[in-house]
């Protein structure tokens, strides 16, 4: 099947899936733009930011964005030039360049990992494929800012369940596939199930299979078919439509996960999402905003406290405010990130 049809099936699959499977008003106002950038984006440049819509699910690995409105960036580009022209006037406080603020990042990864027990940043590195904006290089290792985030979330899971190397994982909304490609990376042999809508499976999986190879994966072009997970292939990645979730009712696993997704949903279609997973998993992890995604296409915000009314089988083992590797997550006023444990 060619890429074409593979993204085209995937799409057909989620269209007549039920309504409770539907992209709520967040993502449904994404759906058409990012449908139209997959059919035309070229691969080797589809990390560079040229394609800024991708950036919305992950793939944003470049390093400036365009900054509010005109008038602001006119006085940015005016403070700019003062700097020029003024030299001990400095534009980010503290004197800061972008290498002092990779540098950083990469230092507080290696940090958290000791101190949580973790494998070490230094053992692994990001793909390169698809000509990511903001790649350097650090002991010979390329990394990317949003990678190395991805990586201090491993680091917080890891330090209350110490992973083995042979878990099964289940995340939706895998997004660019950043965390499951730090986890297969640093954990070779784990079994990871990822679910998404079409288009973000789509690139998602595509991506993958650069960073990972081929191999590793188990393409959603046959995933979409199965009516049980008895195929499923131990030490591999899987590609599932997020319309596949009721396959995951009597499936038993260590741990689900999902980063900054639910908060995009409404509160019904999260709890028909959990109703699939709460008595299969041993552990949930979740990394929502505290007091709700702060979105007009969001109707009901869900705070963060209502996550564990929903797994009222689960006890809260591990809660922490959410990072980045160079900052706090301060996007809709904070960031919370826990660990839900069967009672």
């Amino acid at each position: 099947m060619s890429e074409r049809a593979h993204l085209d099936k995937l799409v057909e699959k989620y269209e007549s899936a039920p309504a409770e499977f539907q992209a709520t008003s967040y993502w449904n106002a994404y759906k058409k733009p990012i449908l139209e950038t997959l059919r035309n984006v070229n691969l080797k440049d589809f990390r560079s930011g040229k394609h800024p819509i991708l950036g919305t699910f992950g793939f944003n690995e470049y390093v400036f964005k365009k900054v509010g409105s005109w008038p602001l960036r006119f006085r940015l580009s005016l403070h700019a030039l003062r700097q020029f022209i003024v030299r001990d006037v400095s534009l980010i406080p503290y004197s800061l360049d972008i290498d002092d603020t990779r540098e950083m990042a990469y230092r507080h990864c290696d940090i958290y990992g000791k101190y949580t027990g973790s494998r070490s940043i230094a053992d692994i590195g990001v793909c390169t494929e698809g000509s990511p904006g903001d790649l350097f290089y650090f002991n010979g290792k390329p990394y990317s800012i949003p990678f190395l985030s991805y990586y201090i979330r491993y680091c917080f899971v890891n330090k209350v369940m110490n992973f083995r190397g042979d878990e099964i994982i289940v995340e939706l909304g895998s997004g660019s596939g950043h965390q499951v490609e730090i986890l297969k990376k640093l954990y070779p042999g784990m079994t990871i199930l990822c679910f998404d809508l079409p288009s973000q499976l789509y690139i998602c999986e595509t991506y993958l299979g650069l960073a990972l190879g081929k191999d590793a994966l188990v393409s959603s072009e046959k995933c979409i078919e199965w009516t049980d997970l008895s195929k499923i292939e131990k030490g591999k990645v899987h590609f599932f439509g997020n319309w596949q979730m009721p396959l995951l009712s009597s499936y038993s696993f260590d741990l689900f996960w999902n980063a900054a997704s639910f908060g995009e949903m409404e509160p019904a279609v999260v709890r028909n999402y959990l109703s699939y997973i709460k008595n299969g998993a041993g552990n949930v992890y979740l990394l929502q905003a505290e007091h709700g995604k702060e979105t007009h296409r969001v109707h009901t915000p869900i705070a963060f406290g209502d996550y564990s009314k929903w797994l009222d089988n689960f006890n809260i083992i591990a809660q922490e405010k959410a990072y980045k590797a160079h900052m706090r997550l301060k996007e809709s006023g904070g960031y919370l990130h826990a660990v839900w444990k069967k009672k």
